[in-house]
This record gives structure tokens, sequence and C-alpha cells, in this order.
């Protein structure tokens, strides 16, 4: 791989771990309770001091405290997961380096589970057998699940992980419709609509969705301060994505100004109605 396409690699994970990360807290509840079948409702920070050890920080790391009322005898332990867009060699390695820490430090047992969002299904090694020692941990494929699953929650941090998710046999104009107007109908500030529709655009480079999730936020009215939306600050793909928005806009000037109607030029631009008519009450200013 060239160097220039490991750095845009290195660029982009660092941007899909930020948003991973910053919405963890709200995550993991449904997270485990849906895909990990366990159900962490007494959640308590621990240090996460690792980075002194290991060059990367675990990207999630809770101790859960048992339910004490439950009959079945379950014991306390430390939950750790990472989030993978790439399908790494070495993940076993790594995740096995953390393990050994972690049960040194706090003497409980470790569940591990490695989220891969990337596309398909991971084929990371996930066991060590080795002379003296025995190590695996769990790959969770985000492909494996219905988009359905996430598109019926209420949390705007759940909703846009249905853009991982499998499709079936819907397509994916009618998916992509179907997560922005559920974000859009969601009782929460426009500041949190805002930063989701922002994270959806991000997350959607990982399924190469980036440009039908353009057109459906320009034509859902899901629209910002466009020179400060993210997709103008994702250096090789700017002019790229700019342009194509910019022609499109163009065209529908032309048409505009030769007088066709609202409902054709909204059919041949693929654009709704109310984008066309917001157009033209722009040329109209």
């Amino acid at each position: 791989m060239k160097k220039k396409e490991v750095v845009k690699q290195s660029y982009q994970s660092q941007e899909y771990d930020k948003i991973f990360k910053e919405n963890i807290e709200e995550l993991i509840i449904p997270f485990a309770e849906k895909l990990l079948n366990i159900n962490p409702k007494n959640l308590r920070e621990i240090p996460n001091d690792l980075q002194t050890t290991l060059e990367r920080k675990p990207d999630f790391l809770k101790k859960v405290i048992a339910d004490k009322s439950q009959k079945e005898k379950i014991k306390d332990f430390i939950l750790h997961i990472e989030f993978q867009t790439v399908d790494e060699k070495d993940m076993a390695h790594r995740m096995n380096e953390y393990y050994a820490i972690l049960y040194r430090k706090h003497k409980l047992d470790v569940h591990q589970y490695v989220f891969f969002i990337g596309t398909g299904k991971a084929k990371m090694k996930q066991i060590i057998e080795a002379k003296n020692l025995s190590f695996r941990f769990d790959v969770i494929n985000m492909q494996d699940f219905s988009y359905e699953l996430f598109l019926n929650s209420n949390k705007p941090e759940e909703v846009i992980l249905a853009i991982l998710a499998d499709f079936g046999k819907t397509d994916s104009d009618t998916i992509i419709k179907s997560i922005l107007q559920k974000i859009k109908d969601l009782p929460i500030e426009n500041s949190i609509q805002k930063k989701t529709v922002i994270q959806l655009e991000v997350l959607s480079k990982l399924r190469k969705l980036q440009p039908q999730i353009i057109k459906h936020i320009t034509a859902m009215a899901l629209t910002y301060n466009i020179e400060d939306d993210v997709r103008y600050k994702q250096g090789e793909e700017k002019g790229e994505l700019k342009g194509e928005l910019k022609r499109a806009v163009e065209s529908i000037m032309e048409m505009l100004k030769d007088g066709l109607a609202y409902e054709k030029i909204a059919k041949y631009a693929k654009v709704s109605k109310e984008f066309v008519e917001e157009i033209a009450k722009q040329i109209k200013k």
C-alpha cells in the first residue's frame, strides 16, 4: 500500500473512531443488550492508564457490576470493546496484550469484543494457541444485523448505525431516506440534529454511500451552512463533492430559467420538489 493511501486510511479511521467514542456512552447499553446479549445495568469507571504500557488506549473500558438479585451466579467483569474498520491480521495479539494487563490490574475476567464496521465480514484471527497459552476474543460484524434493529431506536446515536448494517433486499436510497426521516422526526435540538447528520455522512463513506447521503440531506431540507459541512473538510474529496453539488444546482437553475415545472425539474435532477423551490426562492432574492 502506498504511503499516501496509508495516511488517508489512518485519517479516516480516526474519523470513525471519534464518532464511536463521542457516542459510546449512549450506545453501550443498547449495544450490550441487542448485540452482545448481556445486560450491563451497573457500569463503573475504571482507570484507563494502559497507554503508559501500550501505544493505543482501549476504545471502551468499563467494570460491569453483576446484578446480585439474579439467580444465576454472575461475577463482576471488565467489558472491553474495540471498533475496527480494517480487518487487522494481528488483532488477536493486541487484544491479548490488553487482556493480560487488565486481568493483572483488576483480577477480574475480561469480556472482549471487536465490532467490525468495515465492509463485509472480518476474517481476522480470533484465537491464539501456543504452549501454556490459550486465548480468544469475539468479533461482532455490523453487517450481520438488520438495519431495522438500529432504525427503530429513539437514540440518534443508534439510528445512524443503520447505515452500517445489513440492508437485506431494501435498496440503499430507501434506507437512507428512512434514516434521515427518522433523524428529522426525533425530538432533538437542532445542534444535535446537525451533529447526527454530519456523523451519518462520515459513516456513509464506509459503505461508499456519501454521494447519495449528500443528495438526500439536501433534498429533505436537512441542510445547514454548507461551507462548514464535513464534506468540505475531507481533503481530496472536497473538490469532487463540491463540484458535483455545484453542477446539480447550476443545472436546476438553468431549467428554472427555461420555465420548466418544479415537478419535472425534480424528476430530471433526482431531488425533491422542495429543494427546487428553495433554489427558485434564492434566485428571486
